[in-house]
Parts: C-alpha cells; structure tokens; sequence
C-alpha cells in the first residue's frame, strides 16, 4: 500500500502540465479551423454579390446599375472591397459584367495575410 501511496504521489501536477502543454496546441488549430471557415465564407459571399450585381443589371437592361445592385447583395462584416461593372460584348451580343474584389478579413490585425479574393460575372442582357 505504501508503494501505491508513493506512486501517486509522484504523479502529482502531471495533468496540469500536460494540460498547459496541449492548450496551445488546441487554440492554434482552433484558430485556423476558423479562419478556413471565414475564408471560405467569404469566396462564397464574394461571388454572391457579383453574380447579383450582375444578374440584376441583366434583368432590368441597366449595364450602369450594377454596383448599386451588387453592394446590396454585400453583408456588413466585408469592410475593405471594391466593386465596379459596366457594360461589354460577348461573341453573341451585349452583356453586363461585375467585378467585386474583397481583402479577406483576418482575426488578429497583425497577421500580415493580404490576400484579395476577386471575382468576375459576366451575364448577357435580357
């Protein structure tokens, strides 16, 4: 029985440890769990406001109107983006173009990850 005692006696302050030891390791991977999660949000959101912007101009033949349609199609957590469209020509007639560039928004502000996420619609009139 004594040997038991000194055994666990031993052991004393090892889960501490081991529990200050993986914690780190926990958060990081919870970090970049989240970040893929919001990154992929937001090539997905980015390509939704495009394909609105564009598909809206198409519908009412007003090349002009596409940034007005795209930013509000735009949720409010992408801060840092730009949005242009017009009018151009496909092989086979007019058509409408949207072009939305978003920075993607990183959880800490002094991770220095400047990446922009682009995307182009282009859809014919009508």
């Amino acid at each position: 029985m004594d040997e038991l005692a000194a055994r666990l006696r031993d052991d004393r302050g090892a889960p501490s440890l081991e529990f200050g030891g993986i914690l780190p390791i926990a958060l990081f991977c919870i970090f970049l769990v989240y970040q893929a999660y919001i990154s992929s949000t937001t090539v997905e959101r980015v390509e939704n406001i495009a394909r609105t912007g564009a598909r809206e101009a198409s519908k009412l033949y007003s090349p002009g109107q596409c940034r007005e349609y795209a930013l509000g199609a735009k949720p409010y957590w992408i801060n840092d983006y730009q949005v242009e469209g017009g009018h151009t020509r496909l092989a086979d007639g007019d058509a409408v173009y949207c072009e939305v560039d978003a920075k993607l928004p990183i959880i800490w502000k002094g991770i220095p990850l400047d990446y922009t996420v682009t995307r182009k619609v282009t859809l014919p009139l009508g």
